[in-house]
């Protein structure tokens, strides 16, 4: 299972990493559709992440999940998160809600690991998936900087 999920861990930063340069690549005209492509992308991984928590506490006995309602209620969040940065007033304020989102995803992994069966290898995975992942948003976000400063 572990190089099950090593392989399709790296191969799903593939659109991260590749549509983060195609940000850099693509005419100005062109932008749009490679950051709603990223964003819808980001905010799939993001109710992904979240229906791991709801996969994990479900097929345990009930009287072995502890916190039901912080589990599934955290497994909730994410999605309708990354739901709301999809329609966010403008996309710099979308992709940028999408990478904390995955960066606070998993933050709140490591606080409830404690909560949940993981194997020992799957939050040293999580961690490499989300740097990977953080790496393609913020060169989405650059770009999108150098095109909108803020301020």
């Amino acid at each position: 299972m572990k190089l099950a999920a090593y392989t399709l861990g790296i191969a799903g930063l593939v659109p991260f990493i590749g549509l983060g340069l195609a940000s850099w690549a693509a005419p100005a005209t062109s932008l749009t559709a490679v950051v709603v492509i990223q964003a819808q992308y980001a905010a799939a991984v993001l109710a992904f992440l979240g229906a791991l928590h709801w996969g994990a506490a479900l097929v345990r006995p009930e009287a072995d999940v502890q916190n039901p309602w912080l589990l599934l209620g955290w497994g909730a969040v994410l999605p309708l998160w990354a739901w709301r940065m999809t329609w966010a007033s403008n996309w710099v304020y979308g992709v940028s809600g999408l990478f904390l989102g995955i960066a606070i995803a998993y933050a709140a992994d490591v606080f409830l690991r404690k909560l949940q069966p993981w194997p020992a290898w799957y939050l040293p995975l999580r961690l490499w998936l989300t740097l990977g992942a953080l790496g393609g948003l913020g060169l989405t976000l650059a770009r999108l900087y150098t095109l909108h400063p803020a301020g």
